[in-house]
């Protein structure tokens, strides 16, 4: 009688489980602002397929734009992942500069999201010099009404000052020494 009920309760919870739902991206980052070296696609197949292609075009180190032969520009396409729902349609995005190990502010934009309510802001913007250089690591923060929401931090690349080593003295430097 026992092993009859046991099998009949174990058929009834597989003919009633649901097939178990692939976390969701946002659920799987929240709190986290993913950096991709090119943009998604809008659309995909599944949750899953969003993630496993998050994952897979994740960078950390940008390299300059290379299609405007500039080395003083970077493009970051990124993707924000919020832990609670935006209550604000509009954001802050902060660049800290972290190099030497304190934060240091950089640079800061203002931000207006598609809807109230949302867990996920994805867009694109361009870093450039002064404010920005050649290996340096930097934090990159989405802010709403005072509180941190996602956070990253990233290294821009690129090529550096080139220094030819040598020295020059004009006549009257050198006469003076």
């Amino acid at each position: 009688m026992h092993r009859r009920l046991g099998l009949v309760l174990a058929f009834l919870v597989l003919a009633f489980a649901r097939p178990s739902e692939a976390a969701k991206p946002e659920d799987v980052f929240k709190g986290k602002i993913i950096i991709t070296k090119n943009r998604l696609p809008m659309k995909f197949s599944s949750q899953g397929a969003f993630v496993s292609a998050l994952q897979k075009g994740r960078i950390d180190k940008i390299w300059p734009s290379e299609e405007k032969g500039d080395t003083g520009k970077w493009n970051l396409e990124y993707i924000a992942f919020f832990a609670q729902p935006l209550d604000d349609s509009e954001i802050q995005v902060k660049f800290y500069d972290i190099t030497a190990g304190a934060k240091k502010f950089v640079a800061g934009d203002p931000q207006m999201t598609r809807e109230r309510g949302s867990r996920i802001f994805g867009a694109s913007i361009e870093l450039a010099k002064p404010e920005f250089d050649v290996r340096k690591h930097y934090m990159m923060t989405i802010e709403s009404r005072g509180r941190t929401m996602a956070t990253t931090t990233f290294w821009l690349l690129g090529k550096g000052e080139s220094h030819s080593g040598k020295v020059e003295f004009s006549d009257s430097e050198a006469k003076a020494k």
